[in-house]
């Protein structure tokens, strides 16, 4: 089975046009980012309510492959209350965030990693530079989420090997590994999305690193794709991750399972 954990949506998609991309790409189940609330550059504006039930819509025409993830702004007022709209009410299968102007370690958007963790609702975050959003990747180095150990039930993972600071996101993993150490009971909470975010120039490099590091029962794999491209991107992105997976770093079929979809299952807690 293989999971793509990272496409975007903007608003315009249709179910078929989703689909008809998956299968193009060969890929099973993906999980479809609502489009981003009020503050996003790239189309309309979008309140987060508005945005969640246009993709509730999109997903109920084939809920076994489209999981819709709610894409929560933490500093709108209601946001809260829009997270468990989505995942109680709605049934979505977790959370997207961009930190674009707000610290992932300010304690105003601790209120929605504590209803996160209540509701069970993994989160992905953008880690990493952003090209979009003005002057806002200060706000998305991988350290930043180190507080979220203070938050065991969250589940959640740093997108784009946080590229470029892969080797701060791998030290963090590390952090929060620590805490599964024999003796703590401690819940694992970090994972990391390797959608790409690295040029191929840096994607070989990162992805030893990772898979050196940090081993791969948590890794995710994603083509950052949109809604009506993954027929184009997502094949591309798919042909060319395995081909450097088991030509570059002789990974086994093992790890390829796991990379491309089984540990989505367990990251989404389907399995």
């Amino acid at each position: 089975m293989i999971i793509d954990i990272h496409v975007h949506a903007f608003g315009e998609e249709t179910a078929k046009a989703v689909l008809d991309g998956m299968d193009a790409a060969g890929i099973d189940k993906c999980c479809l980012f609502a489009p981003a609330p009020e503050t996003d550059e790239l189309s309309k504006r979008w309140a987060m309510r508005e945005a969640t039930d246009w993709l509730a819509r999109i997903a109920a025409e084939a809920p076994d492959r489209i999981l819709p993830f709610c894409w929560i702004e933490p500093t709108l007022p209601g946001a809260v209350q829009e997270l468990e709209y989505a995942i109680a009410d709605k049934g979505f299968a977790g959370v997207k965030m961009i930190a674009n102007h707000w610290y992932p370690c300010d304690e105003t958007v601790f209120p929605v990693y504590e209803k996160a963790g209540e509701l069970n609702a993994p989160i992905i975050f953008h880690s990493g530079i952003l090209y979009f959003h003005g002057d806002s990747s200060r706000f998305n180095r991988p350290v930043f989420w180190e507080p979220l150990l203070h938050f065991p039930k969250v589940r959640f993972a740093l997108a784009h090997i946080s590229w470029p600071w892969v080797d701060e996101c791998l030290a963090l993993y590390g952090r929060f590994r620590a805490l599964n150490s024999e003796g703590r009971e401690h819940p694992h909470q970090m994972w990391i999305d390797t959608t790409p975010g690295t040029p191929p120039a840096w994607r070989e490099d990162a992805l030893r690193k990772t898979l050196s590091f940090a081993g791969d029962e948590y890794i995710l794999w994603g083509s950052d794709s949109v809604g009506t491209g993954i027929h184009e991107h997502g094949v591309d992105v798919l042909r060319s991750d395995r081909q450097l997976l088991h030509q570059q770093l002789g990974a086994p079929a093992e790890t390829e399972r796991r990379w491309l979809g089984e540990n989505a299952l367990r990251f989404l807690g389907l399995v």
